[in-house]
């Protein structure tokens, strides 16, 4: 009687302890009765399928289309243009504390956009004369232009065009320094840097 006292005290103590185990009465000789199986050892009951879990932590700039220093990313400010005005965008440059677009347009008419600089919201938006050389774009277009430049100088992008026969792209530095990087038009790829000498504002005003 006292060893099976004993067992049910082990079982409640466990039970109690938000635990599961599973008693089994020994018999009087010290063995296990017929049947029966040696007691468990307590274990915790595991959560609930579909139970919160502690979230990944997640980049700001990939989530919401912003860059480090809050500016829009030359990615977003395209997507938006473009539902705007659907076409090609050969030029996307921060300046006056707005974005600036040029995009030859599926009517056959070029559009300059203006856009917020942090949220790429289109502020306004009119026709406007571009360069006849740039109206078919070009394989590469102007995000993958972008995304190389940040590639050579990780940064914020505050302008690429499509100029002279390339992808001309400024990247503002993590730390503060400016450079000019050139992308070729047919490979993606980044022919040359340097570093621009020229100060800006954070607008990419000139001083």
């Amino acid at each position: 009687m006292k060893r099976n006292y004993v067992i049910a005290c082990i079982a409640a103590g466990a039970l109690a302890a938000g635990g599961t185990a599973t008693g089994v009465a020994l018999a009087d000789g010290g063995g296990p009765g017929p049947g029966s199986s040696p007691i468990a050892a307590p274990t915790k009951t595991s959560a609930p399928a579909g139970a919160d879990a502690p979230a990944a932590s997640t980049t700001s700039g990939a989530a919401t289309g912003a860059g480090s220093s809050g500016v829009a990313t030359v990615d977003r400010v395209v997507r938006s243009a473009q539902a705007s005005e659907p076409g090609t965008v050969t030029s996307a440059e921060l300046d006056h504390g707005r974005w600036e677009v040029d995009l030859y347009g599926k009517d056959r008419v070029w559009h300059e956009i203006h856009l917020d600089r942090r949220t790429a919201e289109v502020i306004a938006s009119r026709p406007d004369g571009g360069d006849q050389d740039d109206r078919k774009g070009a394989p590469v277009t102007a995000v993958h232009a972008a995304a190389a430049a940040l590639g050579a100088v990780p940064g914020t992008v505050t302008s690429v065009e499509l100029d002279n026969g390339r992808w001309e792209a400024e990247v503002t530095a993590h730390n503060g320094s400016r450079h000019g990087v050139y992308i070729d038009l047919s490979t993606g790829k980044v022919t040359s840097q340097h570093l621009d000498r020229h100060q800006h504002d954070d607008d990419g005003d000139d001083d």
